[in-house]
């Protein structure tokens, strides 16, 4: 028999006596090193060869390894803890027998680790490492070790060295392994864990380029989208998946990522798809409550939540939605009812106390909201500023509310600051907090700074769409018409983010009074903008210009078309009644009309003072004053507001009064942000003032200076 059929039939017998376990480790040997008679008593060799130091006993180690593994499966069979340590022990002298196996001890190693002697795994793995680096099984293993710790109760710093190493020992298991999909989508979903964003996008479209098929990492693919607000690619993503092929989970997902892109309706009926396969999952339930909300069916998501509560009477999730829906309809005292008893019975919520806030602001207690956020954002803070992304989502959007009631509340600096810390979380909330910054500095009317500020911004981020926008719009206010269209026109590309851009080209050209061009740019962007949202936006734009060219019933048509997709929208129905009560007609409904806007934000100023100026025109003087009075302490710098007040104050017999006011309107028109009020008012209203004046000094009164 030659030599090579001798090394064949050795392999061969190891098979046929232990089985392909056997096998598993002779394939781990090389194979000039199997003798077949190596279980035989050593023949006499020569004293020089005796004195050769001994070679691995492979067939002892083989014996000792097949008996290790039997012990291990009839330990898990039986579970019993002797039969373990007879496995040990057999594995430790399969180990004697050939010492220089890592095969063997990469076994050991994941005996250790299912009995959790994970201590005695890690040592035994990180040993084989040193011996070899490249060794792929025992990277796997402690990979699974320390992914296996993230579920255990330990220090957040602990917690956070145990992701550092899974992540290590997986980026070393797909570089020497890259046929391995599982360890590539557990490696995107750590680096998710561990807020790297990028890397987690970059691993998954790895997984999709080898196999578009791996659900795995489509879905967590998706998730990053949706955990980077990204929600128009996550929905792009997971309609790659036929309809019929997902289950709860998916359509669950997708439901989410629709409501978020406002494709409310597609939300709705993924939501149906969804409880059609499983019935009974709450969370489901309330998503699709929130999509029935959101298409402004509220009393279909009321009656759906209301059923939950019936099934759960202590779920303080039910209990938040419908606080928030009664919010959106202003049933306030039932909303903040509703959201106490939420927060009562889940007071680590932090969505809770959000939506409470929501409440405060919508009713005028700015101080309370205020409080809240603050919490909120203690609560929220971590170390170092280190956010997984759904943290660093959420706290922007904590951020964004404080400043934006400051701001509201005039309080220009203290929102800078705010926005400030928004701009410091990084990634895209930089863009977002540098464009909420121009804003500020523009409504504080300091339009040479703002200007200044969104220059550096893009020159930071020029990719930045928002931000070319807002200059853009600045740059209209500022009477630089064609060079803020200019900039716009540059931005269109022939995808479906122009429809954004023929919006701001609209309301820039209807600011200067450009309104054939206007009209243009607004059907234009009703033709591309497909989403109920911005058809909704884009009917409103349009109403705006019509009624700018007193084309009264085009502008009613557009707003009515507006409210009868979103019977809650406080806007539309406050624009329609002022138009109605400034042109002194209707105006009954003109005061429904507000009266209903002002039942979902009570504490707006503008539609206080459109209330007040309707009752004006219905020579209702007292109750005029009331509600324009409100409407300037809110708003102190609007110079229509101060107009409305001082010509009710002339008609209760206050002159003086009246005076001031006039004289305050025509000091704040030429810096006064989104108004109106333009040189033919002014002119006008300068008129009336002198024509008043002259009455106070043939009175004998005494006139204001102004």
């Amino acid at each position: 028999m030659s030599k090579s059929l001798k090394k064949m039939g050795a392999r061969l017998s190891l098979v046929v006596l232990f089985g392909t376990a056997g096998l598993l480790y002779a394939q781990n040997q090389p194979l000039n090193s199997v003798s077949p008679d190596s279980t035989k008593a050593p023949e006499q060799t020569p004293a020089a060869e005796q004195a050769q130091a001994p070679g691995p006993d492979h067939a002892r180690a083989y014996y000792h390894y097949m008996l290790a593994r039997r012990y291990k499966e009839l330990a898990g069979i039986q579970n019993r803890g002797d039969l373990v340590e007879r496995a040990i022990s057999e594995y430790k002298q399969a180990m004697e027998a050939d010492p220089d196996s890592l095969f063997l001890r990469v076994e050991l190693a994941e005996l250790y680790s299912r009995i959790t002697r994970v201590g005695d795994a890690i040592r035994e793995a990180e040993a084989v490492l040193k011996i070899n680096p490249n060794e792929v099984d025992a990277h796997r293993l402690l990979a699974e070790i320390f992914f296996r710790s993230l579920a255990e109760s330990q220090p957040e710093k602990t917690a956070k060295q145990s992701l550092h190493k899974a992540i290590e020992h997986l980026e070393a298991v797909t570089r020497l392994d890259s046929s391995d999909a599982g360890s590539f989508v557990l490696l995107g979903r750590l680096y998710k864990a561990d807020n790297q964003n990028e890397k987690a996008e970059e691993t998954f479209k790895k997984v999709l380029n080898s196999d578009p098929s791996s659900r795995a990492a489509l879905y967590n693919l998706a998730e990053v989208y949706v955990d980077q607000g990204d929600f128009a690619e996550a929905v792009s993503l997971l309609r790659k998946i036929p309809a019929d092929e997902m289950d709860g989970h998916w359509l669950g997902l997708l439901g989410y990522a629709y409501t978020q892109n406002h494709e409310v309706e597609k939300a709705v009926a993924t939501y149906q798809k969804a409880l059609a396969q499983d019935p009974d999952n709450q969370d489901l339930e309330r998503a699709y409550a929130e999509a029935l909300m959101a298409s402004g069916r509220s009393a279909a998501a009321h009656a759906e939540l209301e059923k939950m509560l019936k099934a759960q009477p202590d779920d303080a999730a039910t209990y938040l939605r419908l606080g928030r829906l009664d919010r959106q309809q202003g049933k306030f005292d039932q909303a903040r009812q509703e959201l106490d008893k939420a927060r009562s019975l889940s007071p680590d919520n932090l969505e809770i106390p959000y939506e409470q806030v929501q409440l405060e602001d919508a009713v005028g207690n700015e101080d309370k909201a205020i409080q809240i956020l603050q919490a909120l954002l203690k609560q929220s803070e971590k170390p170092q500023g280190q956010y997984t992304a759904g943290e660093a989502n959420n706290r922007a959007v904590f951020l964004e509310r404080l400043g934006s009631i400051y701001r509201n509340g005039e309080k220009y600096d203290q929102a800078i600051e705010v926005f400030k810390q928004l701009v410091a979380l990084g990634n895209r909330q930089t863009a977002r907090g540098e464009g909420l910054i121009v804003e500020t500095l523009r409504l504080a009317r300091q339009p040479q700074k703002a200007l200044q500020e969104a220059d550096a911004a893009i020159q930071k981020d020029p990719g930045d769409r928002t931000l070319h926008l807002l200059r853009a719009s600045m740059l209209g206010e500022q009477g630089h018409v064609d060079e803020a269209v200019q900039q716009l026109k540059s931005l269109l590309d022939g995808k479906a983010g122009d429809a954004e851009i023929y919006r701001a080209m609209a309301q820039v050209d209807s600011q200067g009074k450009r309104f054939a061009e206007a009209e243009a740019a607004a059907h234009k962007a009703l033709e591309l903008g497909a989403k109920p949202e911005e058809q909704e936006y884009g009917h409103f734009l349009l109403g705006s210009i019509y009624e700018r060219e007193k084309k009264y019933d085009q502008a009613e048509a557009e707003f009515k078309k507006v409210l009868n997709a979103d019977p809650l929208n406080a806007a539309a129905s406050n624009y329609l009644g002022y138009m109605l009560a400034d042109r002194g007609v209707r105006l009954e409904e003109s005061v429904k009309y507000i009266q209903k806007a002002l039942e979902l934000e009570p504490n707006n100023g503008a539609y206080l003072d459109s209330l007040g100026w309707a009752y004006y025109k219905m020579n209702r003087f007292d109750q005029a004053a009331n509600q324009l009075e409100k409407a300037a302490r809110l708003i102190s710098s609007d110079p229509t507001i101060h107009e409305h007040l001082g010509h009710t104050y002339l008609q209760l017999g206050k002159k003086r009064e009246a005076q001031q006011l006039f004289e305050r309107a025509l000091k704040e028109w030429p810096t006064a942000v989104s108004s109106d009020f333009d040189a033919d008012q002014a002119a006008k209203l300068q008129k009336q003032l002198d024509e008043l004046k002259t009455t106070l000094a043939n009175e004998g009164a005494p006139t204001h200076r102004n």
